[in-house]
Order: structure tokens, then sequence, then C-alpha cells
């Protein structure tokens, strides 16, 4: 028991960050991760819109389902994922996502049914990736403090990368005789998800991580169970000596020195047992509350101040005597009541408009330039445009928003005003593949940087400390909204079949909807004076990184004088 305290303090006040070694080895295993589960996603309708819609007989809205229920169960799977990860480590929720995203699209390939896919590639698919997306960003973020944006930003590269290579190559493999159409792309894409397993096993756990503390406190309270068997044993083993001499000695005193002893023991026996199952109803429970912050930890005034406090504090240790159920967890990642705040829920509203369009040039760029009769064998590098687009985005935007000349909130709805007049732009493109490659690039620049730059925001809005309780809010309202997106602009492109540009209302009115969620985020300084006019920005809330608008959003270390 005592051995589980000092495990517990040590993990908390003494975190081992290496900021490289084999952290970078970590930082590999992200980006692959990332190649392969968002190259997979994001590439689905590019590759297997049309020779889904032949095969299965379908319009475009039913299939185009499959591939909105894939990214939305990914997302709405970030609060289970987070549980799992903090309990058992991001090593085994890798491992274990990987197989069953693996497994989900190996059935597909078993039976070809438009609702077996949405269970196949939609649900299981999508869980199994959700179970490896949070992983793959929490592992670098235990790995790296003083170099967290760069590693991150090499880390995050890997969905660029990955949009790139998989509309190029998988087309190539569904018109070749060898692997049967479309469905041996499927079964390959499954081994290609199972090689993930091999970089989850990397994922070597820190002793300061949540999966370890807990590893750490089974084994104490094993030895503790067997030091206590071993001494109940040794009494016993004592008692039976005792017996043995009282028999042989008729006249003696000891039957009554006997029963004082048996009594000892069994208090003593019932004292242990006791103190063991006590040590069962403990529950420990230790995230770190900034593994998912793509930012550079200098932006934080604590952390600049004092590091082991700022440790600390994001190794928020929680201990008590009740366990909480499973559901009860969930509900605790997903902290509703920070809509109560007026930035924050705007913040909220703006993803969700963000994301009800944030699919649909991945999915229906191969079928645009379709319609607008672009060269077949040129159609790909649009998509691919966005992918590689996306990489120089993520990392020039995140390095913008370190400066601290950058107004960060500013730039962020720059991203999304951007990202939605590329969408809106999009059917007025030509034959030409050039026009479609401009549009594109746009939007993946931008809508890269955009990504990035979520965490950072969640952070200048509500603080470090209530970063992961944030992030689970906006998951759920990005998981609702990408599972409406993509399968409503099949189903008009359906119904708009007969007119001369059949994306033209689809990509403005969901292109709109992302240009609309840059713009309203302008309102969030104003929002924010006001509260602060009736309520001042708390020490607290300071040092973790919540930006006080009314000072014109002082940088870090600004911040940190103003302390």
């Amino acid at each position: 028991m005592t051995s589980g305290i000092q495990t517990k303090n040590s993990g908390a006040s003494g975190p081992i960050v290496p900021d490289g070694g084999w952290g970078w080895i970590i930082v590999f295993s992200s980006f692959m991760i990332h190649f392969i589960m968002d190259g997979i996603t994001y590439s689905m309708g590019d590759v297997f819109l049309h020779p889904m819609m032949d095969n299965l007989h379908k319009a475009r809205g039913p299939v185009s389902t499959i591939f909105g229920i894939l990214p939305a169960i990914t997302l709405a799977t970030g609060p289970i994922a987070t549980i799992f990860t903090n309990t058992y480590g991001c090593r085994k929720v890798t491992i274990v996502g990987s197989c069953l995203a693996a497994v989900g699209f190996l059935l597909s390939y078993l039976w070809a049914n438009i609702w077996f896919y949405y269970l196949a590639i939609g649900i299981i698919g999508g869980i199994g990736f959700g179970l490896i997306y949070l992983p793959a960003i929490v592992s670098v973020g235990f790995y790296f403090e003083r170099k967290r944006s760069f590693a991150m930003g090499i880390a995050v590269c890997g969905s660029g990368l990955g949009t790139l290579a998989f509309p190029a190559i998988m087309p190539y493999i569904i018109n070749s005789p060898l692997w049967f159409g479309y469905e041996g792309a499927l079964l390959l894409e499954a081994s290609v998800i199972f090689i993930c397993v091999i970089f989850g096993a990397f994922m070597i756990p820190l002793p300061q991580e949540p999966s370890e503390i807990r590893r750490l406190e089974r084994k104490a309270r094993i030895e503790a169970k067997q030091q206590t068997r071993k001494e109940i044993t040794a009494m016993n083993e004592n008692n039976e000596q005792q017996n043995k001499l009282i028999q042989n000695n008729e006249k003696s005193d000891i039957p009554l020195e006997q029963l004082t002893v048996d009594d000892i023991d069994i208090n003593e026996k019932s004292q242990l047992d006791k103190i063991v199952s006590n040590e069962k109803d403990e529950e420990i429970f230790v995230p770190r509350k900034d593994a998912v912050y793509q930012g550079s930890l200098h932006n934080i005034p604590l952390y600049n101040d004092d590091h082991d406090e700022y440790r600390r504090q994001m190794m928020n240790i929680n201990e008590g005597k009740t366990k909480k159920t499973f559901f009860e967890k969930i509900v605790e990642q997903i902290d509703l009541n920070l809509l109560k705040d007026l930035s924050f829920a705007l913040f909220a509203i703006s993803n969700f408009l963000t994301s009800l369009g944030f699919n649909v040039p991945y999915n229906f760029a191969n079928d645009l330039a379709t319609d607008a009769n672009v060269i077949v064998h040129k159609r790909h590098w649009i998509i691919m445009s966005i992918g590689i687009s996306n990489c120089f985005g993520r990392v020039i935007i995140g390095f913008l928003a370190d400066r601290s000349w950058i107004n960060r909130l500013t730039l962020y709805n720059t991203t999304l005003i951007i990202a939605g007049i590329s969408t809106m732009f999009a059917p007025f493109c030509n034959s030409s593949v050039a026009t479609h490659m401009i549009y594109a690039s746009l939007f993946g620049f931008f809508s890269g940087g955009y990504v990035g730059l979520t965490s950072i925001i969640i952070v200048d809005l509500v603080g470090v400390d209530k970063l992961s309780d944030a992030f689970g809010v906006l998951l759920l309202f990005q998981g609702i909204a990408v599972a409406i997106g993509t399968p409503v602009v099949g189903s008009m492109r359906d119904a708009f079949s007969e007119f001369d540009r059949p994306y033209l209302w689809p990509y403005l009115i969901f292109g709109g909807s992302i240009l609309l969620s840059g713009l309203i985020l302008f309102a969030i300084p104003i929002l924010k004076r006001q509260k602060e006019r009736q309520q001042k920005l708390s020490k607290h809330q300071l040092q973790m990184g919540v930006l006080s608008f009314s000072k014109q959003d002082l940088s870090a270390p600004e911040q940190q004088q103003q302390i």
C-alpha cells in the first residue's frame, strides 16, 4: 500500500518528458497512423464512390452515407477512446483499434451490401479508427513539451501525405484484374490498417502516463495481498505448532493462551483483509489534460513561470472511494456545462458549421471533376492537391500561431473564411484540371491550418486545464455535423442531376457554412469583453492560457507580466 502511494506521488510531481530520444519513434508512429487512417478516410469518396454506385446499383446519397458514417463514428468515439487510453494506455488501445478497424474493412470484402457497408466500414471501422486516432495524438503529447509544436506538426503531416498517396495508388489497384475490383482494394486497405498494430507496439508508456500509474497501483496491491497471505500463513503455522504443544502437555495453562493467540490472529487477519479490500475500491484516474494541445507550451504563462507546478496541475490525480461507472466517465468527458460560456458555445456552433462542409471536397472532388469533363487520369490530381497543400498548411499556419505578434483567433477565422470561399468556387471550375487544383490547394492549405489551430483556440477560450473536457464537447458537435453533411450533398447532387452544374447549390450551401463558421467567430472578442466587464479573469485562468481579449489578446509573456 505504501509503495502505491509513492508511485502516485512520483508520477505526478516528477514526470519524465524526454523531448527527443524514443519520442521521435513515437512521432514516426503517429505520422504513419495519420498517413494510413486519414489517407483512407479522406480518399474513400474519391476512390470508391463510382465503383460502389455501379456495383450496388445505388445513387450517390446512400453510397456517400458510408463515407459520412466513417469519420462521424471516428469523432464520436473520441470520449470513449479517452477513457480507454487513460485506463489501458496508448499502446494497447492503438493495437485493439487497429485490429477492430482492419476487421471492419475485411468484413466489407465478404459481402457487397449497402447496409452491411454501413456496419462494417462505417461503424466497426469508425470505432477502430477512433481508438487509433486519439492515442496517436496523446502519445506525442506525453513525450514532448519544449518541442511539442514541432513534434505535433511532423506527426499530423501524415494526414496530408496519406491523402496524396491513396488516391494515386488505389485506382490502379481497383482497375487491376488481380484485385477483383474495389472489393480487393478494401481487402488491401484492411491489411494496411492492420500494420498500425506495429506502430502501436512502438508506443512505450512513460512512468507518468495514466495506464502506467494504474499498472503500478495494481502491482502494489498484488504484492500487498501476497505479503498479507504470507503473514497469515506464518501465523497459522505458528498456531498449529502451539496446538501440538498444548496437546502434549495436559497440565499446562496453554489452552487459555492459545485462545488469546487465536483471537489476536483472527483480528489481525480481519484488519489485513479490510486493508486489501479498501484498496480495491480506490480509483486512480490521471489524465494529462494538455495531451491533445498542438501548440507551443510557451503560450501558457504557468509553463513559463513554473514547469513543475504546470506539470503537477496537468497530471491532476483524482482519488476516490467510489468507482464511477463507464457511462459516468463518458459524461465527464463531455462537459456540456462549458456551453454556458457564450464564447465557447459560439465556437462549438462554428465547429458544427465547419464540419458540415469539411469533408465535401474530399468525398466529391472526383465526381465534380467528372461533371466538368476533366480528363479521366487527371481527376485524382485534385484530391492529391488537397493532401500536399494540407501538409504545408499545418506546418506554416501552426508556426504562425506560435508567434507572439499573431492574433490567433483572427488567423483561425481567416483559415475558415478562405477554405469556405474556395469550396464555393469549386462548382464554377471548367474542364481544365488546373482550375480544380487551385481551389483544392487553397482548401487543403487553410483547412489543414484550421485543424491544427482548434486545440490552440480552445485553450485561449477556456484554458489548458479544461482542454480535454472542451475537446469532448467539440467532438460531439463535429461528429453529428459530419454524419449530416456528406449524405445530404450526395442526395442533393442526385436531385439536381438534370442541371448544368449539379453540384452548384450543394457546394454553395456547404461551402457557405464553412465561410459562416469563420465570420461568426469575430463576435468572440465582443462576448469576452462583456463577460470580463462583469467578472475579470482570475489569476488561475490567466496562468492556464485564457486570453484576456479586453487587453487586445496579450501574448503569453505579456499575460505573465499582468499576473
